[in-house]
């Protein structure tokens, strides 16, 4: 009997022993793990700018310079911006011009319904210019490449690179990188198209609207 306790310790003390030795030989990975596999790269933004620079003008603004100012416009519409700020130069030896031009650039800007925030940046230079910009939040895109050892399945884990290029992919294509942070707002019903449906709904006509019919061009090539 105290043999055979014997063996079965030593047995056991032997399988132990296997065990922490794989342990020790199976690569440890640098990163934590995460609660589900695609985790690891979940969708994130970061704060970007963008700035248009306008020189003073003794008559407010340039041709160009309003274009200039619509395009930011529409940049700003186009990725969800937020307040635009016009920073005037603090310091130049003209304060009245570079004034007129920034009246005539904040009128530009509310006439496009722009909240605008006006605020004022040191500079000695004469000609300094006049700085409209505005934030937003911009996808971050991760970098995909690296990958670990993938013949290393001791612990059943999903591998560090699982799940870049998917959500990489997904980063660069988002029409408003404010949508990962928050939902937009739905738009207010159509009151009166939901009564239309409703109506025929219950006089059991169809509820979609009409379509024209498909016209089709039939080749007669080879009659």
């Amino acid at each position: 009997m105290t043999s055979k306790r014997t063996s079965l310790t030593a047995a056991a003390l032997a399988l132990g022993a296997l065990r922490l030795t794989a342990c020790a030989t199976e690569p440890q990975r640098a990163y934590a793990p995460p609660l589900t596999p695609g985790g690891q790269y979940a969708m994130k933004t970061e704060s970007g700018s963008d700035s248009v620079a306008l020189a003073p003008h003794a008559e407010g603004l340039s041709a160009a310079q309003l274009v200039a100012l619509k395009a930011l416009v529409a940049r700003r519409a186009e990725v969800g911006g937020g307040v635009v700020t016009l920073r005037l130069p603090h310091g130049a030896a003209d304060a009245a011009v570079a004034g007129r031009t920034a009246d005539a650039a904040q009128a530009a800007l509310t006439a496009a319904g722009v909240l605008v925030l006006r605020a004022t940046y040191d500079s000695d230079d004469a000609k300094a210019p006049l700085l409209v910009s505005f934030e937003y939040d911009k996808a971050v895109v991760p970098h995909c490449g690296h990958w670990d050892d993938l013949t290393a399945t001791g612990g059943n884990d999903s591998y560090s690179n699982f799940g870049c290029a998917v959500n990489a992919n997904m980063a660069a294509q988002i029409a408003r990188p404010s949508d990962i942070n928050h939902p937009r707002t739905e738009d207010a019903p159509d009151s009166e198209r939901r009564l239309t449906v409703l109506e025929k709904y219950r006089e059991g006509k169809v509820t979609t609207a009409d379509e024209p019919p498909l016209r089709s061009n039939i080749s007669h090539i080879g009659e």
